[in-house]
């Protein structure tokens, strides 16, 4: 895949080393010379040094046609520009960018770009998922938030364990998608049995995470 990333940082250098590790061509734009230099001691990708706001300096990297624009500058207004440069005027499929204000995040889909992140809103995130560390493995945002993917694993004693999906209680906006047991798999049902040890996958909105935990393992004040 050919992928062109704009910005700085040890993000971008970081990433660049990640996809090039991965057979990605990787072209890298960055305005600051100095940062242009350490970016290029590595080898992992093409740097030019430019402003990616400017048509002219995308045509000098020869990104035209590219799989991937990645606009991570510290600037929203530039990595907006930069996207619907990529992608009206250079024919880059899909473009990726992102944001310091979470209000952004809408702005820029409804404008055409295909993947955008806050960073603010993704440590807000970890930050409400600090109180239920003990309980959950894993979790992951997907839909800017609006819905959780846990991973949680029963334990002799929970709520849950041995008590059959249907008996659970959950709220309507929540679902246990597969159930990782032993070296298999599991896709349940109603009647499904919950062992202790399995490790369940959730999916349910950010509102309703507390309420599956306490239907799950019990009283979370606890």
């Amino acid at each position: 895949m050919k992928i062109v990333i704009v910005g700085g940082g040890v993000k971008v250098s970081f990433l660049a080393t990640s996809l090039a590790s991965k057979k990605h061509q990787i072209v890298i734009i960055n305005r600051d010379q100095e940062e242009c230099q350490k970016l290029s001691e590595s080898g992992d990708a093409v740097v030019i040094c430019g402003d990616g706001t400017k048509p002219f300096i995308l045509e000098d990297a020869g990104v035209s046609g590219f799989d991937l624009m990645i606009a991570v500058t510290s600037k929203d207004a530039d990595n907006l520009v930069i996207c619907q440069l990529a992608k009206k005027m250079f024919g880059i499929r899909r473009a990726f960018a992102t944001v310091n204000n979470p209000r952004n995040v809408e702005v820029f889909k409804k404008l055409g770009i295909n993947t955008v992140v806050s960073a603010t809103y993704v440590l807000a995130g970890i930050i409400e998922q600090m109180a239920f560390t003990d309980q959950i493995v894993h979790t992951m945002q997907l839909e800017e938030g609006k819905l959780q993917l846990l991973e949680v694993i029963v334990e002799d004693g929970h709520r849950a364990c041995g008590k059959q999906i249907m008996d659970l209680d959950f709220p309507k906006d929540a679902i246990i998608g597969c159930i990782v047991r032993g070296n298999g798999s599991v896709i349940p049902n109603g009647r499904t049995e919950i062992h202790a040890g399995d490790k369940l996958m959730i999916f349910t909105s950010l509102s309703s995470q507390e309420m599956v935990l306490a239907c799950l393992i019990g009283d979370m004040q606890k």
